[in-house]
């Protein structure tokens, strides 16, 4: 919804500004040649991060096309604002079919590369690049007869040179033979001192890390979920639902030290309740986090107490999901 507003935007005028991303415009390129092809002009997108820039018309565009209220229009900006932004965090690109990718540089400013847009192409519609037919003539001058070369002394200089390679290799494999040998001892040793003790650590740790488990959102009981390290696969235990009461609270109060994987953030609570019957979320008790210092309403799925079992357990659902810290 916001793309095709922006592409509409920029058909009326020259750039268009969003609050907190910063600012869209038009630049022409004309028609090129490059490599003996001839390119015809196109209109491209070009993209000013800027979080500070501020201007107020696209969300009046946005609130007049889709005929809803500036309010409700602001808050679809914000929404993907916040998607572009979670994406960038977990993706090395985002890319948007007729419009460009979006990326993140060293510095952690966010770039846009443009595609051609058709709707700011139509002018130069049909005109595909013309490719040029090189008229240059060759000047290589003729190989000249190469001279006629003894095939006895190409053989004979062949053997010489092979002897002086196995010869080398001979004493060179036979200086390491004798080396190693002679450090046997000294090397044996050294391996039972540097390596014997890790790779007791290593199983023991092994064996540390192959019952591993973590909980769903569930305040009247937490629902246990089997992590397999070795397959990297997550699956839940079924509880009985008849456990669960008309007493169970939607809401989960956030703890710092945990981490929740979060499936959906909104300003209402009616759109995260909506959210979680479309998605049938309640297969995994999802809760509503509560943040004094935040009122979005984040749909928690799951509450782990490591960041790695947490991650894995969210892509294992959907790969836009997401870890609170």
């Amino acid at each position: 919804m916001i793309i095709p507003t922006i592409i509409r935007a920029l058909l009326e005028e020259n750039s268009v500004i969003i609050n907190g991303l910063g600012t869209f415009s038009v630049k022409k390129l004309s028609s090129k040649i490059n490599e003996d092809i001839i390119y015809p002009p196109q209109n491209i997108v070009e993209f000013e991060y800027s979080k500070n820039v501020e201007g107020f018309d696209f969300v009046s565009k946005l609130s007049k096309w889709e005929q809803i209220r500036m309010d409700e229009a602001q808050t679809q900006v914000s929404e993907w604002l916040n998607l572009l932004e979670k994406g960038l965090e977990h993706n090395k690109s985002l890319f948007f079919d007729n419009f460009g990718t979006f990326s993140k540089d060293f510095s952690g400013k966010i770039v846009f590369q443009s595609m051609l847009v058709p709707q700011l192409n139509i002018e130069t519609e049909g005109l595909d690049p013309v490719f040029l037919f090189s008229q240059k003539k060759d000047t290589t001058p003729p190989i000249a007869d190469k001279p006629v070369i003894d095939k006895r002394t190409f053989l004979v200089k062949k053997t010489k040179k092979w002897d002086k390679f196995w010869f080398g290799f001979t004493i060179a494999a036979t200086a390491i033979l004798l080396v190693v040998l002679f450090l046997k001892g000294t090397i044996t040793q050294f391996y039972k001192i540097n390596f014997a003790n890790k790779e007791s650590a290593v199983v023991i740790e092994e064996e540390e890390i192959t019952d591993t488990t973590a909980y769903i959102c569930n305040e009247v009981e937490d629902v246990p979920i089997e992590i397999d390290t070795e397959n990297t696969t997550v699956s839940a235990i079924n509880k009985s639902t008849d456990k669960m009461t008309e007493s169970d609270h939607i809401y989960l109060t956030y703890h710092p030290g945990k981490y929740y994987v979060i499936a959906g953030s909104f300003l209402k609570e009616e759109d995260a309740l909506r959210h979680i019957k479309q998605k049938k979320l309640d297969n995994y008790h999802a809760k509503l986090i509560v943040q004094p210092e935040n009122p979005r309403k984040r749909v928690c799925i799951g509450v782990f107490d490591n960041e790695k079992d947490a991650e894995i357990f969210a892509t294992h659902i959907d790969k836009n999901y997401w870890v609170l810290k």
